[in-house]
């Protein structure tokens, strides 16, 4: 038996490796069990690569306009190599700091797969077999892409997210089945690089959870520039073919097969378990997910949880500080709870979509009081600038408490803006905090401010 840990961290994740840090911080004696690279899917599968990607789409996209600006660049030649390995030198830049981190703090990291014995008790399979004893366990061991039922991904013709940064699409038909934020971003990516892309969701709009306004003025940007999108589809049998793959589609009374030369994959993620030992066959599991409170604890004792292990939002960053409000917890601290609606949530797609917090239609059903603001970024200068004519911003807020309950937006740059609506959240008088921010003239974040001040009827340019 090796030495007795603090806490022992299973998955070394955006909630494994910050929740690890920030109890070695608080003097914990801290065990970090990964058995693939310390950084998890966002570093080396998901957020960073993709974003990555996405980058480069959106040069893509510029110089295709570059024209209205009196600048002559010709057809962009993208070359797949040379972006792929800046891709890697990003990831590997990331890993090599993430490591540099674990090290500094002095967590013991064990290479391998931990399965929980007992909540004191926990055994490490790899290249070498290891029991490790501890007060504390947070498992955070995330999550992998759900396959279509019956149909597992050959990583040649039907893909999940990590098979589709690998490809290099030009030329290729790609169907996305899902219309989520995995398969709108990939959509993005994939016709930029010169892919023709169909687009297929069940429900009636892109993006399901987040503002049908919003994302009907992506649809429309995503139909100008050639995509086929088809909400409200239902989708039957995907066939493997010799040269392709045959899609079974049914939209309203209309049903057809569409034949793709890919198919990605992107109707959701499940969680990575981690094995249980008899004595813990009754930790909590709903629907294929850890069961938690809002401090993540799993209602064992010395057991918590965090990040998409959970479920929930699924987000590195709402991973990240599900840890930490667990290790603080575990660690006798008094941490405000894990507020899910106070999570920025950020499409990056060409426009992005943003959202914090709840819309005026959620307040209203809930009984809340509520008035909308909004600006259109077509008045926005900065906007201009950039040559985006589309987008708009808006605050939901309480005139008479002066709350802020939620922000939304879509339009370019908005990312960096929308985690400004969660710091307002959290201050008591959020709505007169924004209105009275000096913000630097031409910015995007002027749109912000209008529609803040819009809320009370007072905006400026409206």
């Amino acid at each position: 038996m090796d030495e007795l840990f603090d806490l022992v961290v299973l998955g070394g994740g955006p909630a494994g490796y910050v929740g690890a840090i920030r109890a070695a911080r608080l003097g914990m004696r801290v065990a970090l069990v990964e058995s693939g690279k310390v950084g998890g899917t966002c570093l080396h599968e998901g957020c960073i690569p993709t974003k990555v990607l996405l980058e480069a789409a959106g040069f893509v996209s510029q110089a295709a306009r570059s024209d209205g600006f009196g600048v002559s660049v010709g057809t962009p030649v993208v070359n797949w190599t040379v972006l792929s390995r800046h891709r890697e030198t990003v990831v590997n830049r990331l890993f090599l700091g993430v490591q540099a981190l674990l090290r500094k703090n002095r967590i013991a990291l064990f290479s391998g797969t931990g399965r929980l014995v007992s909540p004191e008790e926990i055994h490490v399979s790899g290249e070498e077999e290891r029991r490790i004893r501890t007060r504390h366990v947070l498992v955070a061991t995330g999550s992998c892409p759900r396959p279509w039922p019956g149909l597992p991904f050959d990583r040649a013709r039907v893909l999940d997210s990590t098979d589709a940064l690998a490809l290099a699409p030009s030329g290729n038909r790609i169907g996305i089945v899902g219309g989520g934020v995995v398969g709108v971003e990939f959509a993005d990516i994939f016709q930029s690089f010169g892919a023709q892309v169909t687009l297929l969701e069940k429900e009636d709009q892109l993006v399901p959870s987040e503002d049908p306004d919003l994302l009907a003025i992506l649809r429309k940007e995503y139909e100008r520039r050639g995509m086929d999108v088809r909400t409200g589809s239902s989708i039957g049998k995907i066939e493997v073919l010799q040269d392709g793959v045959k899609v079974a589609c049914v939209r309203g009374a209309l049903s057809e097969e569409l034949i793709f030369d890919r198919v990605l994959i992107a109707i959701g993620r499940e969680a990575r378990l981690p094995a249980f030992g008899d004595k813990l066959s009754g930790l909590p599991v709903d629907r294929g997910f850890l069961k938690v409170d809002r401090f993540g604890w799993t209602g064992v004792s010395g057991i918590f949880a965090a990040g998409d292990v959970t479920g929930g939002l699924m987000l590195a960053h709402a991973a990240s500080h599900q840890a930490i409000v667990a290790v603080e917890k575990m660690a006798g601290k008094n941490p405000a709870p894990f507020d899910p609606l106070r999570v920025p949530r950020v499409v990056y797609s060409h426009p992005e979509v943003v959202s914090v917090g709840i819309s005026a239609r959620e307040a209203r059903l809930s009984g809340i009081p509520v008035r909308q603001g909004e600006y259109p970024l077509l008045g926005n200068g900065r906007s201009l600038i950039h040559g985006e004519k589309r987008g708009v911003v808006r605050v939901f807020g309480d005139p008479d408490s002066g709350r802020v309950l939620g922000l939304s937006g879509v339009g370019t740059g908005l990312s960096e803006l929308v985690s400004l609506g969660s710091l307002a959240m959290e201050i008591p008088h959020g709505l007169g905090a924004l209105q009275g921010t000096v913000i630097a003239h031409p910015t995007v974040g002027e749109a912000l401010w209008e529609a803040a001040m819009d809320v009370t009827g007072d905006a400026i340019h409206r």
